[in-house]
């Protein structure tokens, strides 16, 4: 029995998929324009996953938890601000499109991450692959073309210096999770791309003067260091990677100087920071429940006059997830982001894998609270940098533990052995 046309397109798609998600990766490090990872992201991915789920010709879990909490947020969002922001009707639109891109976003993301996690080891590789090249080229960018000066930036998603280095940092922390997970298959050749990512992570992060990201990389990888430690002892392992944090240490204070660098970190102050959450935190929006709304433009409200009387900014952003998510949906719109929170959370501690592993994953959880407590204010806003240090992750996390960490499936000894595993297509043919 030959399949039908639908089954053919469907299948035909989804191998697709993942290699389109792949390429959208790679430019979010290498793209000579942000622009361009923001076009493939509507053209090869948004679009087609639009319509051929439209179609019925997506296979998406529609029934999981996450998934419709997600749906509910996103409507609930969308809902409130029309009800209670008093922005005008262009603004109305433009938080309607971020809520529909976002919930492209993650239907994209339960599309391609499963077949892609098949293959971790491979995926492992292109991640890392990505965090070097990009990570490269905001270097070759920092001292060709700014003469080593100001804060290092890169090209694609990474060209805003906090944020770029936020995406370097979740993209290590997944591929050193994969290699990992793989350990007993890695090659010399992958040591190598885990060291060499690992060190230019850290001199990118450190030529940026982002603290806050700076401070996350080195609890995040103090927190690795210590479960490394005490589960395997690979001690040798171990010293290669310290070593090549007090390379890129060293080459960065050889590079400015040690009192020049310490000036260097400290010249912003708290950037702002404490003045945008006192100022929310002192002129709450009038609803609680409710915020100001997804359209409300918080340079308007009281704390955004504010702000911009006492020091100029151009900006009323919180800087803060949740202090954010409060201050635009209210109380509602922060127990929906705890709630998201929590089922992740919670999914990593029911997942049938080791507890090393359960280690890492909460490790990943943390760096991506850690990255959200000083930079982005919302998780719902059109293709940005910050997906790939928000939703990415947390999505990774998910169906990580749903597809390789089931307590439904029989226990196994030690980690998942997700090798011998076959892809669903193969599996479901008599």
């Amino acid at each position: 029995m030959t399949p039908s046309a639908h089954e053919q397109t469907t299948s035909g798609y989804q191998r697709r998929l993942p290699t389109l998600f792949l390429i959208w990766i790679a430019l979010s490090a290498i793209s000579p324009h942000p622009d361009l990872f923001k076009a493939w992201f509507h053209l090869a991915l948004g679009l087609p996953v639009l319509i051929f789920f439209s179609m019925g010709r997506l296979r998406i879990d529609s029934g999981d938890q996450l998934l419709r909490l997600c749906a509910g947020f996103l409507l609930y969002v969308t809902a409130s601000s029309l009800i209670v922001s008093q922005a005008d009707g262009g603004q109305h639109l433009h938080a309607v499109r971020w809520s529909f891109e976002t919930s492209l976003l993650i239907m994209v993301l339960f599309a391609a991450l499963p077949a892609l996690l098949l293959n971790p080891l491979f995926l492992g590789r292109f991640i890392l692959g990505s965090v070097a090249l990009g990570g490269l080229s905001a270097l070759l960018i920092f001292g060709v073309f700014n003469g080593f000066s100001g804060r290092l930036y890169g090209i694609g998603a990474l060209y805003q210096p906090i944020e770029g280095v936020s995406v370097l940092i979740m993209y290590l922390c997944i591929g050193a999770f994969l290699f990992w997970h793989q350990r007993h298959t890695l090659t010399g050749k992958d040591i190598a791309l885990l060291l060499l990512a690992l060190l230019i992570t850290c001199a990118c992060t450190l030529l940026s003067g982002s603290r806050g990201p700076t401070l996350a990389l080195a609890l995040a990888v103090a927190y690795c260091f210590v479960v490394s430690a005490i589960a395997y002892r690979h001690w040798k392992i171990l010293s290669l990677a310290i070593a090549c944090l007090v390379l890129a240490l060293a080459g960065v204070l050889w590079l400015y100087g040690i009192e020049e660098f310490i000036q260097f970190m400290a010249e912003r102050g708290t950037s702002y920071r404490l003045l945008l959450w006192t100022a929310h935190l002192e002129h709450p929006p009038e609803s609680f429940l409710f915020g100001h709304g997804a359209a409300t433009d918080l340079k308007q409200t009281t704390a955004g006059l504010k702000i911009y009387s006492e020091s100029g900014l151009g900006t009323a952003q919180p800087h803060n997830l949740f202090l954010g998510t409060f201050v635009q949906t209210g109380l509602i719109g922060l127990a929906f982001l705890v709630g998201l929170l929590g089922l992740v959370l919670n999914r990593i501690y029911q997942a049938n894998t080791s507890r090393i592993a359960k280690l890492y994953l909460v490790g990943i959880f943390g760096t991506v609270i850690m990255l959200v407590t000083t930079n982005t204010y919302t998780l719902i806003m059109s293709v940005k940098t910050m997906w790939l240090y928000t939703w990415l992750p947390m999505l990774f996390l998910w169906l990580w533990c749903q597809n390789f960490g089931d307590k439904t499936r029989p226990e196994r000894n030690g980690d998942a052995d997700i090798e011998n595993r076959k892809p669903l297509h193969e599996l479901e043919k008599p």
